[in-house]
């Protein structure tokens, strides 16, 4: 097995060939040793290579798969963005422009401790820019963690406030923390029935033609700062998919209060 930046071991890859890959982002700063926080030059060196390769796909045409309404080509990729840092307006949307590469940003609705979050002025500027907007509930709280009526809760009013505020319909939504003790089968029933068409785990994994059956637990793959430049076209290509492994084996040791430290180790 191979290392990647930041210590990261790639496991083999192998197996059928994948269909597309959904990329997972969080902010964007150079100076920084943070593993979720990347430098403006390695992202725009990513969208670059996503757009010479001719992979960048949009939501839409990720629904439109799992939903079995068109094909995509193989390696085909979506960028997405977690929580609503400042610096995906700032940093990541330029970048996204000047290589026409679509995206889709999973949106907090409220305001939770330890987040810097864009306004919602500054969301229905991305908006206009192209970005496509999601959910990623109110508070940031595990799914899991709640009452049934709790989760119903933050999945509703969080697709509710920001279709108010976007004036647009929200029916794509992320798991916060996204890991299996955060998207149990309550929950996964749950984010059908608040009306949402897809779900976003933090799981590793390509979407196929038999995980496009299960639409609200959907893998993405985590991009981290600090990788080589080699392992960007690897994990498009699948490299990281069988990180899942590592994910089913630490569920049971992951917790959310690790992932709460968004600003420093996230």
């Amino acid at each position: 097995m191979a290392v990647g930046g930041a210590g990261r071991v790639v496991p083999p890859s192998g197996g059928p060939g994948p269909e597309l890959r959904v990329l997972t982002y969080h902010r964007f700063g150079d100076g920084h040793r943070a593993p979720f926080t990347v430098s403006a030059a390695q992202f725009e060196r990513e969208v670059a290579y996503l757009a010479a390769s001719g992979r960048a796909v949009s939501l839409a045409d990720v629904e439109a798969f799992v939903a079995g309404k068109r094909q995509l080509p193989s390696g085909s990729v979506l960028v997405t963005f977690d929580d609503g840092d400042p610096s995906v307006r700032t940093v990541a949307v330029p970048i996204l422009q000047k290589y026409a590469v679509p995206s889709v940003a999973y949106i907090l609705a409220g305001r939770p401790t330890g987040f810097d979050l864009m306004s919602f002025s500054q969301i229905r500027e991305i908006q206009a820019a192209g970005v496509s907007i999601g959910s990623h509930t109110v508070s940031h709280r595990s799914l899991g963690s709640l009452s049934r009526a709790e989760a119903m809760a933050e999945l509703v009013d969080s697709r509710r406030r920001l279709e108010d505020e976007m004036g647009t319909a929200v029916h794509s939504f992320a798991y916060p923390f996204g890991t299996a003790k955060d998207m149990t089968p309550q929950v996964i029933d749950c984010v059908g029935e608040a009306g949402y068409t897809t779900g976003f785990s933090s799981l590793h994994g390509a979407i196929r033609a038999d995980t496009a059956r299960q639409p609200y637990a959907l893998p993405r793959v985590k991009v981290e700062s600090g990788d080589p430049q080699w392992l960007f076209p690897a994990l498009c290509a699948g490299a990281m998919d069988r990180w899942r492994l590592v994910d089913d084996m630490l569920t049971n040791l992951q917790k959310p209060a690790e992932s709460q430290l968004q600003k420093t180790a996230a």
